[in-house]
């Protein structure tokens, strides 16, 4: 084979990793078939890696629990402290605090469900500890409190219980995921009805957080930052910067969150979070579209009007139309919640109806973007998707629930990278008023898990 002429840049080569003379002792040509193996051979073990860095992060991802209906016939699921419905679930441990949850069932007969709870870690993935590690008596229990509903169309079974009680007590802070299930056996997902984020917290420190305009200029108008301190004193925290994961929530909807924030000034006895580069920083959006049907007789402000047909009520909302170009407007809201109410009802879990609610959004059809409407009401499954209307020019949508006080927003979603919108069909705004949670969890080495220390709530 004929010595080719080397370059400087082939000499050092040769001279550094020594390939010439390793190869030689091959009996092969250092730029021959020899080289064309060894990359193939590299880039087949850098497609393994990839391949098993993916199923890795799949396996993971699939044992994240999030707040999920199982079951088609569920509806009208509500977890929030007793008395307290436009509360949000998250009670302080030993304070004999309660959670009060609720769910309908279009099921024709009455089901024997249980419920249970799942200690987990901070990204929501069930931490490897023993239920008798953070239950204090039963694992799971029995829901015994079950009404048919009375004087509605919709015929349903209303299944509510409390959270925790006499028979069951957690023992440790953290999240946990509240499981409604069929059978005995809590672990067997197959079983689950359906899953409710709760979050038990400690007051072993303290949090003191602040809620401005983003202080990212870009951002300065339409975005709102959240910063804060945990005072921690006489509470040892020996390596903050991995045992420490703190997480901004907003309207305490798990998609809109800010997690893994790390502390970037320690002191003795206080640990600041307050970022420069946009970490802690959200879309203020703005103030929610609400609409009520507390009472089918009457028509309130949002609503064009209501009928009562062979499958059910009726109720045809208002047009909307995009506020993406709109200054901002100040109202009243939910931040995203809703409130089940009759106001002819003894008991409004029972005797309040259920009714198909249209909505409209007048718009241009986008061909690359798909809209969709979102809420608490569908925060257990998908976000209900708009058809488009030719003949309306508008999104629309028909969507079953349960007669109340309602907020809702629409979302413009890429098709391409499944990215959401809000700015377009709702606008963004620093001065809307939101609700911002800071959850502060600490991994105790001693127990193998995640705590809550601390929780604090600003607006």
């Amino acid at each position: 084979m004929p010595q080719r002429r080397m370059d400087a840049q082939q000499r050092v080569r040769r001279q550094r990793y020594g390939i010439s003379a390793r190869w030689k002792c091959m009996g092969m040509d250092a730029y021959g078939t020899s080289w064309r193996i060894l990359c193939d051979l590299r880039t087949m073990q850098m497609r393994m890696l990839f391949i098993l860095l993916l199923f890795f992060a799949k396996a993971s991802g699939s044992d994240v629990i999030g707040n999920k209906c199982y079951r088609d016939d569920v509806h009208a699921i509500r977890c929030f402290p007793v008395g307290n419905p436009l509360g949000y679930p998250l009670i302080a441990l030993g304070s004999g605090e309660e959670l009060e949850i609720h769910f309908d069932s279009f099921s024709e007969e009455f089901e024997s469900l249980r419920y249970g709870v799942i200690h987990c870690s901070h990204d929501w993935i069930p931490s490897s500890i023993e239920s008798n590690q953070y239950i204090r008596g039963f694992a799971t229990d029995q829901i015994s409190n079950i009404e048919n509903s009375f004087n509605t169309l919709f015929d349903y079974i209303h299944y509510r219980f409390n959270y925790p009680t006499d028979m069951s007590q957690p023992t440790m802070s953290g999240n946990y995921a509240l499981i409604v299930f069929e059978g005995s056996d809590l672990n067997d997902r197959e079983s689950w009805v359906f899953s409710q984020r709760i979050v038990i917290y400690e007051l072993q420190a303290s949090l003191r957080s602040n809620v401005h305009a983003s202080s990212v200029i870009a951002h300065r108008f339409t975005h709102q930052e959240v910063d804060f301190d945990l005072a921690h004193k006489g509470f040892p925290i020996n390596d903050p910067m991995n045992d420490i994961n703190a997480l901004i929530i907003q309207n305490f909807d798990w998609k809109r969150t800010s997690n893994f924030l790390k502390p970037i000034f320690i002191q003795p006895d206080i640990l600041t979070f307050d970022y420069f580069s946009g970490e802690n920083i959200f879309e203020g959006c703005a103030e929610w579209r609400f609409f009520e049907v507390k009472d089918v007789r009457y028509q309130s402000s949002q609503v064009e009007h209501i009928a009562q047909l062979d499958d059910g009520y009726h109720v045809y909302l208002r047009p909307n139309v995009p506020e993406g170009k709109r200054s901002y407007s100040n109202w009243q809201d939910l931040n995203g919640n809703y409130l089940v109410k009759n106001d002819q009802a003894g008991d409004d879990h029972i005797e309040s109806d259920y009714m198909w609610v249209h909505f409209v959004l007048v718009m241009p059809e986008i061909s690359d973007a798909a809209v969709l409407i979102e809420g608490q009401f569908n925060a257990y499954g998908k976000l209900n998707e708009c058809t488009y209307d030719k003949g309306l020019g508008a999104y629309t949508a028909k969507i079953l629930l349960k007669q109340g006080y309602y907020n809702y927003r629409f979302v413009l979603r890429d098709l391409y990278n499944s990215a959401d919108n809000i700015k377009v069909t709702e606008g963004s705004h620093a001065v809307t008023e939101n609700d911002y949670h800071v959850i502060m969890y600490m991994w105790d080495r001693a127990l193998g898990a995640d705590r809550v220390i601390a929780v604090s709530k600003g607006e």
